[in-house]
């Protein structure tokens, strides 16, 4: 069987090919880079849904990331995946960190204390604590003139809203600390629901997000990259 030997100069071809490559370098590493930082956003937030009860979604919203430019930023192209749970109308700071870390959880806005929930308040309210319950209503409950309708039918005023049958009131335990106590209306006995302390101890979380971005990172940069190249080859983009 003959063979037929071609002897062709494709040097021009290979130029052109690696001058289009280093023309698409900078768009290709910056969109895998943002897609690799979408994947990496998208893990930690898992993680947000499986550490925490969460009452809405403003925490998992609170992880996000910042895309990447092409252009660079001081001859960087970078990515980054980064928590925002700060409040900028109550000047509340962004809580995850602390999470991610551990740390020293202090009073905001002006307040004097913060609220933390005991068994007693978990029994009542074992997932999300509703709205009537938490400690702004509480106090809000537990001081006043409130009308109420009295057994003989006639309409009087008790010093204490009834809260899904309790009665809350804010005292000093034996032990100096401030605390909202509650009782049930019928009950002489009440027991703490929220203890009242000018700072806390905030451990370390299952939330993990520094090891969640480095293996998502690890994991999809390539996938990403090749799709990429594919996706620029397939549509003969020009920048």
């Amino acid at each position: 069987m003959p063979t037929f030997k071609v002897k062709l100069d494709i040097s021009q071809y290979v130029a052109g090919r690696r001058n289009f490559e280093e023309k698409q370098l900078p768009f290709v590493t910056a969109k895998t880079l943002t897609d690799t930082a979408k994947d990496a956003q998208a893990g930690v937030q898992r993680n947000v849904r499986q550490a925490f009860t969460l009452r809405n979604e403003w925490t998992v919203r609170g992880v996000r990331f910042k895309p990447a430019d092409k252009k660079g930023n001081n001859g960087r192209i970078e990515a980054d995946v980064h928590t925002d749970t700060a409040n900028r109308k109550t000047g509340a700071p962004d809580y995850l960190g602390r999470q991610e870390s551990g740390g020293t959880k202090v009073p905001y806005g002006g307040h004097q204390y913060l609220a933390v929930p005991t068994k007693y308040l978990r029994r009542m309210a074992s997932g999300v604590i509703p709205a009537e319950l938490r400690p702004k209503a509480l106090l809000g409950a537990s001081a006043g003139r409130f009308p109420v309708r009295q057994g003989n039918g006639k309409s009087g005023f008790r010093s204490q809203r009834i809260v899904n049958g309790f009665v809350f009131f804010v005292q000093r335990m034996r032990g100096g600390d401030l605390a909202i106590m509650g009782r049930p209306v019928a009950e002489r006995y009440a027991y703490p629901y929220y203890l009242l302390i000018h700072s806390a101890n905030v451990k370390r979380s299952k939330l993990e997000a520094e090891k969640t971005v480095n293996q998502i990172a690890r994991e999809r940069f390539g996938p990403n990259w090749e799709a990429n190249w594919r996706y620029v080859y397939a549509n003969g983009i020009r920048i």
